[in-house]
């Protein structure tokens, strides 16, 4: 097997990972090994290792909702948060990593502190539209529990390298309506700098050009589509977003959920690109990054 092939084929098992974090799942890395550990083994000399920590934080609550015009219509609705926060990787600094975590799993408007964000998002039901008395519950009816509402929310830590940490903020919701509605957004940070990897870090100007036939390409084959079949099939076109880029596998990664590009029943699609082979419309410091 090539070493391309192989590197693909890892990639795309890997982002299961992210398809089914859309489901709430959750890894636990919580537990790391330190660089201050020693070993009777001369070999691990080769070895460049830093300590990672995090702290797994979650919470839950249950809601029941009833119109004030017709006490018998009762809904109950179950808010969940779930994620990874990093303490602390090594010794870099991390402060914008941890600012975009927030802002990324919680939207622009949440409280900038890790507890108050999960706290808040457990505990506000105005901002998902739903009308009616609230009040708190332990319990949910058994005749109620294939309706029940529910949004959940992870964030999961996908991969950490010496050079760059990536995690996935999902979501998963049913507010009535004829199914669900989940989504990821992966994102990668350069641990050196606390910066995140973006399109513009990554590409030159006028890149999509060349990539938007690769990006076609990989998420047809993904799909066991043509090409033409998948063009025929979608909604908008990749290059219509570029802000789903990350960094998975020494890989750049793409990543449209469902209706971005394509209709729901497609399920989430992704797209990944050997850095090798887009070397020519690489910035130098993503050449640095992936490629020296």
């Amino acid at each position: 097997m090539n070493i391309r092939l192989f590197r693909l084929q890892a990639c795309a098992a890997t982002s299961l990972l992210l398809i089914s974090a859309c489901q709430g799942t959750a890894i636990d890395n919580s537990v790391s090994p330190s660089s201050s550990e020693k070993s009777d083994d001369s070999g691990d000399s080769i070895i460049a290792s830093f300590p990672l920590s995090e702290t797994i934080m979650s919470a839950s609550e249950t809601y029941r909702l009833t119109d004030p015009a017709d006490s018998s219509s009762v809904r109950f609705i179950t808010l969940s948060t779930s994620v990874q926060w990093p303490e602390a990787l090594g010794k870099f600094k991390i402060d914008n990593l941890h600012d975009s975590i927030v802002g990324i799993t919680f939207g622009a408007d949440a409280p900038k502190d890790i507890k108050k964000a999960i706290r808040q998002s457990v505990t506000r039901l105005d901002s998902y539209g739903l009308d009616g008395q609230v009040e708190k519950t332990d319990t949910i009816p058994a005749s109620e529990e294939q309706s029940q509402y529910y949004v959940t929310r992870t964030l999961q830590l996908i991969e950490c390298t010496q050079e760059t940490v990536t995690y996935s903020s999902t979501f998963s919701e049913y507010l009535g309506g004829a199914h669900p509605n989940s989504g990821a957004t992966p994102f990668s940070f350069i641990l050196a700098s606390d910066r995140p990897v973006t399109f513009d870090f990554l590409f030159l100007p006028g890149a999509m050009e060349t990539l938007k036939p690769m990006i076609l390409e990989s998420i047809a084959a993904s799909k066991s589509l043509s090409v033409d079949e998948l063009k025929q099939a979608l909604l908008n076109s990749p290059d219509s977003i570029t802000n789903n880029v990350y960094i998975l596998n020494g890989t750049i990664a793409f990543h449209y959920n469902p209706y971005e590009i394509l209709p729901y029943s497609y399920g989430p699609s992704e797209a990944f690109i050997i850095p090798d082979d887009v070397i020519s419309i690489l910035t130098p410091e993503a050449i640095k990054l992936l490629i020296d």
